[in-house]
């Protein structure tokens, strides 16, 4: 629902055995952000963008597999918060 995304809230899935027995469940997910002032420089807000996306699957812990993502969808999904001009540059080099 596109108010639920709106809202910063949207479906996720926690897979089945994420905890001890568990089987998939879908429930709801909030958006983590990563703000920074306006005035941090392009290169910097770029190259941070770039250590998220290469080293997504270094920056969520085991137990978190499944519940946590870091992915190009996510990463670009800010809802009405913007993106610094150097992090849109990273997106365009990365993913087109």
């Amino acid at each position: 629902d596109a108010g639920l995304f709106a809202s910063g809230v949207e479906p996720v899935t926690v897979p089945a055995g994420a905890y001890r027995g568990t089987p998939e469940v879908t429930t709801i997910g909030v958006a983590n952000l990563l703000l920074c002032r306006p005035d941090l420089p392009a290169p910097i807000a770029a190259a941070l963008t770039h250590v998220l996306v290469r080293r997504a699957t270094r920056l969520v812990p085991t137990t978190a597999l499944g519940t946590q993502f870091l992915d190009a969808r996510s990463l670009i999904s800010t809802g009405v918060v913007p993106l610094h001009s150097g992090a849109v540059v990273a997106y365009r080099e990365l993913h087109g």
